[in-house]
């Protein structure tokens, strides 16, 4: 089976159109229309249908996307290892994150993969908690980092974050050192991403109030501007929120902590595991794993970290590591 068509299919799918496919890909329209109607021809049904927004998959094709899916994905994890016990580390790590909070502690990450795995690639992508779940579900992305990943997924928690009010610096709000959630049944709110499943709609949606919706928006910074002059209140992450003279921001009363974390599918790509072993030896995680596993096992563990990251020969040993680390980690961190 060609695989090299199908994966050209998926990039057309994928981007909505053979033209912006083949902007994507060292091929012409042309040689992307002629290898999908060759597709078509040995399917012996049509996969390709146009819509409003470009061209989507028939009915037929839609059947077939998650074993397309899966089979690029196992095409790719076969090359891996043949690369890997060659001695070579190649592909295409692709990393999304719902958090700009999260770029310091990850970008150092990349920083030692790449210099360890020069010939892989990174790419990173920007999108919303669900979206990024979805794509690392349907093998369009490697890894994620979100505060809510799928019950399917291994997550490993990277930081803390603390959620918070924003108030006008002429709120009568404005002088307490904290605020209730129970405010916003009748405070103006400001929603911030709305008809997502946003962190603030959780955390509200978790304490069982319905908040006093009376604006909306999609752009942090217009949430501010919205709150300093007076419109509502918002929710959103610390690291999130504006400093600024004209607001304040105010801590929840009870205190309500985010946790964010890498997210991937219990069988993550050769790449992935190394991503995970570099973010698992520099995370701060050693006191929440210390409440659940004992000495003994913490110990074999703190070695397997110590020899990955002595490791840049033996790469059948590094591989047999990568996975009983991944084990490790998914018994301790999984949620």
């Amino acid at each position: 089976m060609d695989t090299q068509k199908w994966s050209l299919l998926l990039k057309v799918l994928d981007s909505g159109s053979i033209s912006a496919a083949a902007a994507q890909s060292n091929y012409t329209i042309s040689g992307i229309s002629r290898m999908i109607a060759n597709l078509e021809q040995e399917v012996g049904f049509p996969l390709l249908v146009r819509n409003n927004r470009g061209v989507g998959p028939t009915d037929e094709c839609e059947l077939l996307l998650n074993d397309i899916r899966t089979l690029l994905h196992d095409e790719e994890q076969i090359t891996q290892r043949i690369a890997n016990i060659n001695g070579l580390q190649i592909g295409t790590l692709t990393i999304g994150t719902a958090y700009s909070s999260s770029y310091p502690l990850l970008i150092k990450q990349i920083v030692r993969f790449v210099q360890q795995y020069p010939r892989i690639n990174i790419k990173m992508l920007w999108g919303y908690n669900d979206e990024l779940c979805h794509a690392v579900e349907e093998r369009k992305m490697d890894i994620c980092v979100v505060s809510k990943p799928t019950p399917d997924m291994l997550w490993f928690i990277l930081q803390q974050e603390e959620m918070v009010a924003v108030v006008s610096a002429n709120s009568a709000y404005a002088d307490k050192d904290r605020v209730s959630l129970s405010i916003l049944k009748e405070e103006p709110y400001i929603d911030i991403y709305p008809n997502r499943d946003s962190d603030s709609s959780r955390l509200l949606k978790g304490a069982g109030i319905k908040p006093n919706t009376r604006f909306t928006t999609s752009d942090r910074y217009a949430a501010h501007e919205m709150v300093a002059a007076g419109l509502g209140i918002t929710v959103i992450n610390e690291t999130l929120a504006i400093k600024r003279d004209d607001i304040k921001i105010l801590p929840l009363d009870p205190p309500q902590n985010l946790s964010i974390g890498l997210a991937c599918l219990p069988n993550p790509t050769l790449s992935t595991r190394r991503l995970l072993v570099l973010c698992r030896s520099l995370c701060e995680l050693a006191r929440s794993v210390e409440d659940t596993v004992d000495d003994r096992f913490l110990m074999s563990e703190r070695i397997t970290v110590a020899n990955l990251d002595k490791s840049s020969k033996g790469t059948k040993g590094i591989e047999k590591k990568d996975e009983m680390l991944l084990s490790i980690s998914a018994r301790s961190w999984q949620k």
